[in-house]
């Protein structure tokens, strides 16, 4: 098994990763919407969206769903589903909540340790998140823990494609933890009970990874 992010820093470097990812997205929240970088994570998960055959009353959760874009997406798309987001950020939910209202049932949490009950949803969206969690393949097993049987999972990431543009982000980026290849993240997804039904690029810039709830997680 490969080593990811977290495992190669100690406790105090991880509490400074949680303050710098707290920090970085509270101060985010209200000009999200309004940076250039938008136009590109709309388009990223407009793709991930799109990729789905999503049922009228699916329950869909999106994961590290900041200011609610995708939602309300989704919400356009399938007016019927019921929808559901978590993020860290307590602004990053409070812009949300003011531009979805009741549309969405939101909550402040994080992905390690998700404020859903088992076997809740039928979808879990991640787009542009993952590179800032600290403990991926714990995530990713949360996720499958909230889906239902044949729960879908879809997890859109950056990849440059480049080692050298990898860790100069990294560098660049607060709160960043690691960037993974396709490679990486199929292990994941297979520890975690998933069947990687597809990978594929989106543009340039990033990865993305669809997968059905399979079985049970090889590790709990």
């Amino acid at each position: 098994m490969f080593i990811t992010g977290n495992l190669s820093m100690d406790k105090k470097q991880v509490e400074k990763k949680k303050k710098e990812n707290l920090w970085f997205f509270n101060r985010w929240a209200s000009w999200y919407d309004y940076s250039g970088i938008s136009l590109w994570l709309r388009y990223v998960q407009k793709k991930a969206v799109d990729s789905l055959d999503i049922k009228a009353r699916n329950y869909i959760l999106d994961a590290s769903c900041g200011t609610g874009e995708l939602l309300r997406y989704l919400q356009k798309k399938v007016p019927l589903a019921k929808l559901y987001g978590v993020d860290i950020s307590p602004l990053m939910i409070k812009a949300a909540k003011k531009k979805l209202g009741k549309q969405a049932i939101l909550k402040e949490g994080n992905v390690e340790q998700l404020p859903f009950a088992s076997c809740s949803v039928d979808i879990v969206f991640s787009t542009e998140a993952f590179h800032h969690y600290l403990y991926p393949e714990k995530a990713v097993r949360e996720f499958h823990r909230s889906l239902m049987p044949k729960g879908i999972l879809v997890i859109a990431d950056l990849n440059f494609g480049s080692p050298v543009v990898h860790k100069l982000f990294k560098w660049l980026e607060p709160g960043h933890i690691g960037i993974y290849s396709k490679k990486q993240f199929k292990e994941m997804f297979e520890q975690a009970g998933f069947k990687v039904l597809n990978q594929r690029r989106i543009g340039l810039f990033a990865i993305v990874t669809t997968g059905v709830k399979d079985k049970e997680s090889k590790k709990n």
